[in-house]
């Protein structure tokens, strides 16, 4: 039986600046008048941000994620990474 490491679920800086390029992008593309690059009902959205939930919920029951950031390791102290 191999052990899997648990994945970490957690706002960040990746997220955020996705957040600020997501905006930027969705008020360039409205600007330009042009066709967005993704669903562009409520419902189509509303379907991928649920996918994701739903993965979310199952990976919580099975104790391969967790919400929150990683604790600290004496595997992580010396290699900078945030």
């Amino acid at each position: 039986m191999s052990v899997q490491k648990k994945e970490y679920v957690y706002v960040g800086k990746t997220e955020i600046k996705a957040l600020i390029v997501g905006l930027v992008t969705g008020v360039l593309y409205g600007a330009l008048n042009l066709p967005i690059p993704a669903p562009n009902v409520l419902g189509g959205n509303l379907a991928i941000l649920f996918t994701f939930v739903g993965l979310l919920i199952v990976g919580l029951l099975r104790h391969e994620m967790a919400i929150g950031r990683p604790p600290k390791s004496a595997d992580d102290a010396g290699n900078g990474s945030n």
